[in-house]
């Protein structure tokens, strides 16, 4: 059986995602920053997004929870993290003519500073929707030129990203849009109105795909106004010595100085990779790579537009602007971390070096090199990716590591889980942990997951700079509390809290509340928990039908994007006999 180009670009990535990986594939979940994953994940009103709180991992949570009824939890992360790499390899290598582009996009797309530092904080879900932009692109394609199942295909593509998070889906819905609008083939396209149309039903249908996260956040308790602060503490940065733009022209500049990687601040390697960008992306321009898929002229828009933005708060006009989005339009949160944009760059940049490497070995070959020859040559000038980024392998050196939790918190998990309604909250009262049985790691409080009700911990994000305060005034008003060293029940009991867990492995700095006059319900090794008693705890009035209108407006994407397959199928049969040639360039 022969295997075609996206079967080459899967391959690629299953490699890549192995050697990156390395050891961390072992059995036992990876915990570091945001990247939380417990055995059994809940599906309830919280990972639904239906319980009043703020949606931070709508509808994420709820994809993670499904997978685990049917697989432990750490197989689930493992399988999820290895879909990166196939996905986004896949993809990519349906956007170049050739296998060995493929293998070369593939290559480039797995492995580069946008992977290895959005993997280093943890964020799963934003690569999930970082994979699927490349078959976005093809989608949006097929659906500009009038291809059988167009619509349909990108209907399809958008309801999948939406189960990523809002980040995947916004990057998705700007891709579609610049496919679109931008011609790159001087084959016939539809007419301007019917591409119009397609972009309001896209816009249609991405909303309500989305509407799991965005509804309950319209609606959601979260009184506190968005910290203007936020803006400069998330605006992309230079993690290489040439400053902020020429680090994301390389796919990096994460504002999070603590998932770096050293090599980048050589002079020489952040250099080497620099050149690589420009010397790819300039050939691509010269052979006029935009008409080579159907595809690529709206990615090159879409890239140079995640470019700007990406960098957009980095400059002092762009950041006024940046914080007046940010804190005054609903949803405007979601250009806070400008430097996720770059996504959509390092997709084009990745396409760029397929297409180099596919037309240096066709130039090879009519020089009379051996086919083997002209394939090593060809696939160097896709190596520098690896050479300039060395220590992504082996879980980045070994810093990804696979632990288990231990049985004392387990079981305590699920002693609470048998306790009279109510709610818990964590002290210390800080947002990120650290275990000695997880290696010292930085890691977000996992109990919001391992506990299956409403878990109230500190939302505020702590920063090396500054403390960006978070959305919750639940969640303020007990900080408040604790930091004055005043009786913390009232404001527990108003945010319809119960149970205080404190956490005795952990430092007590952030601050603890007097638990001398409370009861002890059940104690570990690591943490003890309390009962602050029933009396005076706020009752959480019965939820309207109303907070389910997220998920029937999802559901209804998923409807509708069934029709739209139907309807093409339909249209398919009738028109079998038309002899339309189909376009081999979309795959």
């Amino acid at each position: 059986m022969t295997v075609g180009r996206r079967g080459w670009g899967a391959l690629t990535g299953l490699a890549c995602g192995l050697v990156v990986l390395g050891p961390a594939m072992r059995p036992g979940y990876l915990l570091f920053y945001d990247m939380i994953f417990v055995p059994r994940l809940g599906l309830g009103d919280r990972t639904l997004g239906v319980d009043g709180s703020v949606p931070r991992a709508v509808p994420n949570d709820a994809v993670v929870a499904l997978l685990s009824t049917v697989a432990p939890g750490w197989v689930v992360q493992k399988v999820l993290l290895l879909a990166v790499f196939v996905g986004v390899g896949a993809g990519v290598a349906g956007l170049v003519r050739s296998r060995t582009g493929g293998v070369a996009a593939a290559l480039v797309a797995c492995w580069n500073p946008y992977v290895a530092e959005r993997l280093a904080i943890g964020h799963w879900g934003f690569l999930l929707g970082y994979a699927a932009l490349p078959w976005v692109a093809s989608a949006a394609a097929a659906c500009r030129d009038g291809r059988p199942y167009g619509r349909a295909r990108v209907a399809g593509a958008l309801v999948l990203v939406a189960m990523t998070g809002s980040t995947g889906s916004v990057l998705a819905l700007l891709l579609v849009a610049c496919v679109l609008v931008v011609p790159a083939t001087p084959a016939v396209l539809r007419e301007p109105g019917a591409r119009l149309l397609d972009l309001v039903w896209f816009a249609l249908i991405a909303l309500l795909a989305n509407a799991p996260w965005w509804y309950p956040f319209l609606v959601a308790s979260a009184d506190a106004p968005a910290d203007s602060g936020g803006v400069e503490a998330f605006m992309s940065r230079a993690d290489t010595p040439y400053g902020v733009l020429p680090s994301l022209l390389t796919g990096g500049g994460i504002w999070n100085k603590g998932v770096w990687f050293e090599e980048r601040m050589s002079v020489l390697v952040a250099g080497v990779a620099l050149l690589g960008v420009i010397v790819s992306v300039a050939w691509w321009v010269r052979a006029a790579g935009w008409r080579r898929h159907p595809a690529t002229g709206g990615l090159a828009a879409a890239g140079v537009l995640g470019l700007l933005l990406a960098g957009l708060s980095s400059v002092i006009g762009g950041r006024d602007f940046v914080t007046w989005v940010v804190t005054s339009v609903p949803g405007g949160g979601l250009m806070r971390d400008s430097q996720k944009f770059v996504a959509l760059w390092v997709v084009l940049v990745a396409v760029c070096v397929g297409t180099l490497a596919e037309t240096a070995r066709a130039a090879m070959r009519r020089r009379g090199a051996a086919r083997a020859g002209s394939l090593v040559l060809a696939l160097a000038l896709a190596a520098w990716p690896v050479a300039t980024l060395p220590s992504l392998a082996g879980g980045a050196l070994g810093q990804w590591r696979a632990s288990d939790y231990p049985q004392g918190q387990l079981d305590l998990a699920d002693r609470v889980a048998t306790l009279p309604p109510g709610g818990v909250a964590v002290f210390p009262w800080t947002l990120y942990r650290r275990y000695a049985w997880n290696g010292d790691v930085v890691t977000l409080d996992p109990w919001q997951r391992l506990i299956s009700r409403h878990v109230v911990v500190n939302d505020d994000l702590p920063l090396s700079s500054r403390t960006v305060r978070g959305e919750g005034e639940d969640a303020h008003r007990i900080g408040v509390a604790v930091r004055a060293r005043t009786d913390v029940r009232p404001a527990l009991r108003q945010a319809g809290v119960r149970y205080v867990l404190v956490l005795t492995d952990q430092p007590t700095a952030p601050g603890v509340p007097d638990t001398t006059r409370l009861t002890k319900v059940a104690a570990t090794q690591d943490a003890v928990l309390y009962d602050i008693g029933p009396a005076g705890v706020r009752q959480e009035s019965a939820p309207g039908p109303d907070r389910y209108l997220g998920l029937v407006a999802g559901a209804a994407a998923v409807v509708l994007t069934g029709l739209a397959w139907c309807s093409s199928a339909v249209r398919r049969r009738r028109g079998a006999t038309s002899g339309r040639i189909p376009d081999h360039h979309v795959a």
